[in-house]
């Protein structure tokens, strides 16, 4: 369960609305797609109607890139948590398309966008963490350096990268896997 009061003196740093989007990361993280609807319902009222919409998109961004780290189904309960709560009001003014397609994908450049978000992320450790996954399996080291930080980790078009890495803290520390948060 949260507390409205408490989060928002915990997250008082990050500001309106990037403490809540953190919160819904961490809440989808923690399987709980009810506290995502919870919280939006709170923040249509603690938010101005344009706060309400950066806060649906950023969170939808947030998730989007989560997939990475808490997997497809507890993304697709609280995506749509977040979404069967959002006013149709906000809902009209959100974006109908999508960002990515087709031909925003040059390979080469999309490697080479992961590969910088991977050693800004791991810096000193990046080649041994390369060689240790590398190790275990060439082709797991491909997709992670490749589509999840190059395709959708680094991909800062929504929520920038100081704020992805916010959402990323925030969604391992509920998976319960310390080596990860340590690294990030």
């Amino acid at each position: 369960m949260y507390n409205i009061s408490q989060l928002n003196a915990a997250g008082a740093a990050l500001g309106l609305p990037l403490r809540y989007v953190v919160a819904v990361t961490a809440m989808a993280a923690a399987n709980a797609p009810e506290l995502v609807t919870k919280l939006t319902c709170a923040c249509e009222h603690l938010l101005s109607a344009s706060e309400m919409v950066q806060f649906v998109e950023l969170s939808r961004e947030s998730l989007l890139k989560m997939v990475t780290t808490i997997g497809t189904p507890r993304i697709i309960n609280s995506t749509a948590a977040l979404m069967d709560a959002v006013p149709e009001t906000i809902k009209e003014r959100l974006p109908k398309t999508s960002l990515r397609c087709k031909d925003d994908y040059n390979y080469d450049a999309i490697r080479q966008r992961g590969l910088d978000m991977w050693k800004g992320v791991y810096s000193k450790q990046a080649e041994k963490l390369e060689g240790k996954i590398g190790g275990w399996y060439p082709d797991l080291l491909e997709v992670i350096q490749t589509d999840l930080y190059g395709r959708i980790l680094s991909d800062c078009r929504i929520l920038d990268a100081k704020s992805t890495e916010l959402c990323t803290i925030g969604a391992l520390f509920p998976s319960n896997v310390p080596a990860q948060l340590k690294s990030h």
